[in-house]
């Protein structure tokens, strides 16, 4: 019973990041855009702090992109067990960690602790705004 939650947990996890990736690929650079104005609307992101934050985010999103990405991969594997698939959730969610580890230091190198946390805030409102877009 126990294992049978944690998969229907782990598959839906796994359409929610479908979802959303369809949803990114729809607008493509017009989300783009939107998410960038959104997060240093957020952030309050002075000119000269955005021209530092935005290569070092463009590095971070397409790291944790690819992550995503081996992520939505998993749904689609037919060759190996359920067990197998956990565990290389788990795998990728500890790529997810040490990512935001890594990019932590060059971030507060540019921003403040405060607007390092509201950066991380700022996407997960806006991954729910393009969720709720999408019910529309």
């Amino acid at each position: 019973m126990k294992r049978n939650l944690i998969i229907i947990t782990f598959i839906s996890a796994l359409l929610f990041q479908a979802s959303l990736a369809t949803a990114q690929h729809k607008g493509g650079e017009e989300v783009r855009a939107v998410k960038i104005s959104y997060i240093t609307d957020m952030m309050k992101l002075s000119a000269n702090q955005a021209t530092q934050f935005w290569p070092v985010y463009n590095r971070y999103d397409a790291e944790m992109r690819a992550v995503r990405s081996g992520k939505r991969y998993l749904l689609t594997e037919k060759g190996k067990t359920a067990e197998e698939i956990i565990d290389e959730r788990e795998k990728l969610d500890e790529r997810e960690l040490s990512i935001k580890s890594k990019y932590k230091e060059e971030f507060l190198k540019v921003v403040s602790a405060s607007q390092l946390n509201q950066m991380y805030a700022a996407e997960a409102r806006f991954k729910q705004y393009l969720l709720d877009r999408m019910k529309k």
